[in-house]
């Protein structure tokens, strides 16, 4: 078989098993994506989550402060989840094959949304990346960040933690 034909099947074969895992986990009841679900840009809803706190964050691949903001989402995920805080990681990379290297690294505790046509973006109108949005339990958006600053991570998860304790305390 020539070079061409083998590039083509491999191609195939890695669009196939990216399209074949978007969307594949729903929770049992029907609400919230469950954990370790790729969820398509237009599957993708906030009111999904009522009663939880969203962080939102729209990374790439190609962004260099994302490479250290997402390490960071995963902690948070870890930490605060059993709280009720789900940190929803948005994709915007074109190359699907990137994309899901990247989303895999993840790991399966978030719920991952991939956005390659950039429509979730628009709707959110992204300033720079990466870019985060933080929804109270009532689904109402009470921060944003564009960037990521290790020497402030200390700050966002207490924005985080004070967000989390509204919520218990109400």
């Amino acid at each position: 078989m020539g070079r061409n034909k083998w590039l083509f099947i491999l191609v195939l074969a890695i669009l196939m098993g990216f399209s074949g895992i978007v969307g594949q986990a729903v929770a049992a009841d029907g609400d919230a994506p469950a954990p370790s679900a790729i969820l398509a840009a237009k599957d993708f809803h906030i009111e999904d989550f009522h009663g939880q706190v969203v962080l939102l964050d729209f990374w790439a691949s190609w962004c260099g402060p994302c490479k250290e903001s997402v390490p960071w989402l995963v902690k948070m995920q870890h930490k605060y989840g059993s709280e009720g805080l789900v940190v929803v990681p948005v994709n915007l990379d074109r190359n699907s094959h990137k994309a899901l290297k990247m989303l895999q690294q993840l790991g399966p505790d978030l719920t991952r949304v991939v956005d390659p046509e950039g429509d979730l973006a628009a709707l959110y109108d992204l300033e720079g990346m990466p870019s985060s949005f933080i929804y109270d339990r009532q689904g109402k958006l009470v921060a944003s960040h564009v960037g990521f600053n290790l020497q402030r991570v200390v700050e966002r998860e207490d924005e985080i933690r004070s967000i989390l304790a509204k919520g218990t305390s109400e």
